[in-house]
């Protein structure tokens, strides 16, 4: 269970910034950040030259998708991540620097010492693993769940510009990614309690919820909302499921 707390551990300590958009708009704070719940998986349990290479190898990765995510400067109401990249001399040097940090996290897994680190406690080991996998769903699949519903998100914009549709809409997208991240917790929680039939009682709230608001704003604003919410639903589902998995539970 160890090296499983470690990989879920490390995976939510790059994923959850990117979730945020804090590699683009603050790339300090999500390197720190990375850094940070790198050492709280790591070091407790391990201070040797492996657990100090994986520390880099989160640091340099971290640091490599901030370069890509440049230009830095924030753009207002942005949340959804950015557009496709053009691709510079610094941005292949980041793809670059990418790859051998993930080549060396590979490494240091395999390294029997990393592999068979001493476990604090199995309470410990559990908590920290539901807590990643839970961070992992509410916000580190925020950036995948941006890019699924990006396009639907341009020509909303561009409709509302052109005045095809009501600006009341641009509120009603603005809130989508908190509710979003209310949804995954309370999805997560039970279905990583294996209450799934709970679960799916949330999604017939908000859908009872919002659903009124989406069709108000048209087919258009109706497809976001539907594909939006599946998305959703399925990041929280499967991170639940893998997260049970790492546990030794059935994935539901």
């Amino acid at each position: 269970m160890e090296l499983a707390r470690t990989a879920i551990g490390l995976v939510a300590a790059v994923s959850i910034p990117a979730g945020l958009t804090w590699y683009k708009q603050r790339p300090a704070v999500a390197i720190l950040f990375a850094a940070a719940y790198a050492a709280i998986i790591v070091l407790p349990v391990s201070r040797t030259a492996s657990a100090w290479l994986t520390l880099l190898a989160v640091v340099l990765l971290a640091g490599c998708i901030a370069v890509f995510c440049r230009p830095w400067p924030a753009v207002f109401g942005n949340f959804h991540g950015m557009a496709v990249p053009v691709m510079s001399p610094a941005r292949y040097g980041a793809a670059a620097g990418a790859a051998v940090s993930i080549a060396l996290l590979v490494y240091v897994g395999g390294d029997p010492v990393l592999g068979n680190l001493e476990s604090i406690t199995e309470a410990d080991d559990r908590l920290l693993i539901t807590c990643s996998g839970l961070l992992i769903a509410v916000f580190g699949c925020q950036f995948i769940i941006g890019l699924i519903v990006r396009p639907l998100l341009q020509e909303i914009e561009a409709k509302i510009t052109s005045g095809g549709l009501p600006s009341s809409v641009r509120d009603f997208i603005k809130v989508g990614p908190h509710v979003g991240w209310i949804e995954r917790f309370i999805l997560f929680a039970f279905l990583a309690s294996g209450s799934p039939e709970a679960a799916a009682l949330v999604v017939t709230a908000k859908s009872f919820a919002r659903a009124p608001e989406a069709r108000e704003g048209g087919k258009l604003v109706g497809d976001y909302y539907l594909i939006g919410t599946l998305a959703s639903v399925a990041a929280a589902l499967l991170a639940a499921g893998v997260t049970r998995v790492i546990l030794g539970l059935s994935p539901l």
